[in-house]
C-alpha cells in the first residue's frame, strides 16, 4: 500500500482502526470502522486506500445531500474574529478581496462546485468575473445556470478538464481526492500564468472530530498542504491561514516549480494523532455521562461533530440545538434543532465541537435556560 501524497511503500504494521464507528462529510452516521494511518516517509496523515474504501465513499457520494438540515443553505461559520456569523462563501471571498490580488475581469473554475454556493458570493464580490464549476454529476446544473455569468461545468476526470483560468478554487474537495499532488498538478495545467489557486481544507488538530469523515482521504497538517502544492506547481503566497476557524485556507499561484524529492513535513505527527484519537474517545465518553445523568439531553451543533456524537456513539439525543437560522425548527437525523434560547429549563446540552468553539459557545449562553457542558481541552501537541 503506497501513500497517496508521496507515494512511498507504508508499513502494513503501522495501519491500525482508530474509531468503530464515523460519519459522513455531508454530516450522516456511518456505522462502519474508521482507519487512519501517518506515512513514515512524509508524515501525512490518512486512509487507507484500498477497494474497501472506495465502495463506501462511492455509496456515501450516491445519496449525498450538502447542508440537508438547513434546506440546502450553505452552513453558517464564524469569521477569524469569532465576532458573528457569515456563510462560509462569504467569509472566504471577502477576505480574499481585501487582498487586492484578484483583478477586475477573469475567469474563475470552482472544482467541487456543489450548488453553486462558492460561485455565487464570488460573482456577487466579482462580477465582472465568468463562473464555471465542476461536479461528479449534473444533478445542481439548474442551481448553477441560475448565477449571473454562468458559462459551464464539467464533469469529467480532472486530467480531461478543459479550458484556461485566472482562479481555481476547492473548498472542501482536496481531503477527498485519492491523489492530491495528480490532481492539482492536473489543475495546474488549466492555470494561466500568475493564476491563483485557493484551497480550503480541515485542520483536524485543531477539529479533531474531522478525523472521523469517512469519505476523506487525507487529513492535512500546514506543512503538508503546502508540499503538496508545491510539489504540483503552485507556489503558496503565505503559509495556511485560519480566515474560517478550525480549517487551513491556502492560497497560492502557479508557478514553475514541482516534482523533486517530498520530505517529511510534520515530526509530530504520530503523536498528535494518538493525543486526538484519544481526546475523540475521551468526548465521546464524556457525553454519554451527562446523557446517563440527564432526564433530558441535547447535543449542540447539526454539522460533523453533532452528527457523529448523536449517530455513531450510541447517545440517545432529544434534541439539537443551533445557532444558524436555517437549521432552527427543522430537524436532523429526525431528531428536532432548537435555537439555544430555546432548549428547556434545567436541561443538558453538550457542545460536542472543536474545544475552542465549545468553550465559547458554553460560556455565552452559561445564563440561558439550559445547561451548556464544553468538552475538555485538548493538550499543546
Amino acid at each position: 500500500m503506497k501513500c497517496h501524497h508521496c507515494h512511498a511503500e507504508t508499513d502494513r504494521s503501522a495501519r491500525f482502526d482508530v474509531l468503530e464507528a464515523g460519519v459522513t462529510s455531508d454530516c450522516r452516521p456511518w456505522k462502519d470502522e474508521i482507519r487512519i494511518l501517518v506515512c513514515p516517509t512524509c508524515g501525512a496523515v490518512q486512509a487507507p486506500i484500498d477497494e474497501g474504501w472506495r465502495r463506501s465513499v462511492q455509496s456515501i457520494y450516491r445519496d449525498y445531500d450538502t447542508y440537508a438540515a438547513a434546506g440546502g443553505e450553505e452552513q453558517k461559520v464564524t469569521g477569524a474574529d469569532a465576532e458573528g456569523m457569515s456563510a462560509r462563501s462569504r467569509v472566504i471571498v471577502e477576505r480574499l478581496a481585501s487582498l487586492g490580488t484578484v483583478p477586475a475581469s477573469g475567469e474563475i473554475l470552482d472544482v467541487g462546485c456543489g450548488r453553486g454556493a462558492f460561485l455565487r458570493e464570488f460573482g456577487r464580490q466579482f462580477p465582472g468575473w465568468a463562473l464555471s464549476g465542476t461536479e461528479f454529476d449534473d444533478r445542481n446544473l439548474g442551481d448553477l445556470q441560475s448565477l449571473p455569468k454562468w458559462k459551464h461545468l464539467q464533469t469529467v476526470g480532472f486530467e480531461d478538464l478543459v479550458g484556461q483560468y485566472d482562479v481555481i478554487s476547492m473548498i472542501h474537495v482536496l481531503e477527498h481526492i485519492e491523489d492530491p499532488v495528480a490532481c492539482l498538478a492536473a489543475l495546474r495545467k488549466r492555470a494561466r500564468s500568475g493564476a491563483l489557486l485557493l484551497v480550503q481544507v480541515p485542520d483536524w488538530t485543531e477539529n479533531p472530530f474531522a478525523l472521523a469523515i469517512a469519505d476523506h482521504a487525507t487529513h492535512f497538517t500546514s506543512g503538508v498542504l503546502q508540499q503538496v502544492a508545491r510539489s504540483a506547481g503552485w507556489e503558496p503566497v503565505s503559509p495556511p491561514s485560519h480566515i474560517v476557524p478550525k480549517e487551513f485556507t491556502l492560497l497560492a499561484r502557479a508557478a514553475d516549480i514541482g516534482g523533486g524529492s517530498v520530505g517529511k513535513v510534520d515530526e509530530m505527527a504520530d503523536l498528535r494523532l494518538k493525543e486526538r484519537l484519544a481526546w475523540l474517545l475521551g468526548v465521546k465518553h464524556q457525553a454519554q455521562k451527562i446523557r446517563a445523568e440527564s432526564d433530558t439531553f441535547g447535543i449542540f451543533g447539526t454539522a460533523v461533530a453533532g452528527s457523529w456524537l448523536a449517530g455513531a456513539c450510541n447517545i440517545k439525543v432529544d434534541f439539537f440545538v443551533d445557532e444558524d437560522p436555517n437549521r432552527i425548527g427543522g430537524k436532523h437525523l429526525g431528531i428536532p434543532i432548537l435555537s439555544p434560547s430555546d432548549a428547556p429549563l434545567g436541561v443538558d446540552v453538550f457542545v460536542g465541537m472543536a474545544p475552542a468553539v465549545s468553550k465559547r459557545l458554553a460560556e455565552k449562553y452559561s445564563g440561558a435556560p439550559a445547561r451548556f457542558h464544553a468538552v475538555n481541552p485538548i493538550s499543546a501537541l
